[in-house]
């Protein structure tokens, strides 16, 4: 299960925190990734030169804690020697998941750090270029933003229309992804079965294994 994760209606944002929650008894994390694009996404080198640490904001940029429960992102943005903020639909980073049990998982998305000796109070997580003029735009933390997931034995993982069967509709939604990787357009997540980033030949494979396969488990959610 690979899970994006979004700042939307994002402006001149140039620096961001997340944590993802989950239940460690349901999944388990594979790995996660910060969305990193020198033009586009989070760069912690803006030289790319590892012997200069001038311009990095913090490091590890992304902690992976599955006793906890828990994965963390750091990011901040620099381009040569001016700070650009993105704006828009901003893409922070995605993860994934491999299910152990069956289950909620119960995602959450909350603040990436609080302040050590103030648990009530944050950190700037989410940095604009208004907050360079002292002006804060933190993000409300709702709990369970990210939805609630449902493991179930025997899913299909290529029922992608949800129909409770695998079939000719599932395939005619990775062939119009086939050969799109992230972030190309066109490119579905849902339509990414082995969560490698890219809709190739072992997403059809998977599928064609299913191919045919009825009364597929739902979470009726």
């Amino acid at each position: 299960m690979r899970v994006h994760i979004y700042a939307n209606a994002a402006t001149d944002l140039i620096s961001m925190g997340v944590k993802v929650s989950f239940d460690p008894t349901v999944l388990q994390v594979e790995s996660a990734s910060k969305y990193e694009d020198f033009d586009e996404g989070w760069t912690m080198d803006a030289d790319g030169d590892p012997s200069t640490t001038g311009d990095r904001y913090y490091l590890p940029a992304v902690e992976i804690d599955n006793t906890a429960g828990t994965v963390m992102m750091i990011g901040g943005r620099l381009i040569g020697e001016t700070t650009t903020g993105l704006t828009g639909k901003v893409l922070l980073g995605w993860i994934v998941f491999e299910a152990i049990s069956n289950g909620d998982c119960n995602l959450q998305v909350d603040l990436a750090k609080y302040h050590t000796n103030h648990p009530t109070q944050t950190f700037d997580n989410f940095v604009s270029l208004v907050n360079l003029q002292g002006q804060k735009d933190e993000p409300t933390n709702v709990p369970g933003d990210l939805g609630l997931i449902c493991v179930t034995a025997g899913a299909c993982v290529g029922d992608i229309n949800e129909n409770s069967a695998v079939d000719m509709g599932d395939f005619s939604i990775v062939r119009s992804a086939m050969g799109k990787s992230f972030p190309q357009p066109g490119y579905r997540v849902d339509s990414d079965l082995n969560g490698n980033g890219a809709v190739d030949m072992g997403d059809f494979a998977i599928l064609r294994g299913q191919m045919g396969t009825s009364n597929c488990p739902s979470c009726n959610l």
